[in-house]
């Protein structure tokens, strides 16, 4: 993986598309910060059947993580009702 700077990046980009073909990875910076990335595409895209099991992966981590939130105030079990003991 190589990283260059975004200057640097403009002057040489035909290079760096040339190192991406070959399976290189590279990093764009500015002032020393990562701002992108350029990888190599494949043609294949994934299968109904792969892209419904990655659909299905990504609401069980959802579900698992909202299932870990707590209230931040103790006593409130959601917003609403925290929302609505200012009202009374």
């Amino acid at each position: 993986m190589q990283s260059i700077p975004v200057h640097q990046a403009k002057d040489r980009f035909s290079a760096l598309l040339q190192a991406v073909e070959a399976g290189e990875e590279v990093v764009i910076t500015r002032h020393g910060k990562k701002i992108a990335r350029i990888v190599h595409e494949t043609d294949e895209s994934p299968s109904d059947a792969e892209r419904e099991r990655i659909r299905q992966e990504a609401l069980a981590r959802l579900r698992a993580f909202q299932a870990g939130v707590k209230p931040a105030v103790p006593g409130y079990s959601d917003w609403k009702s925290l929302r609505d003991a200012g009202r009374k």
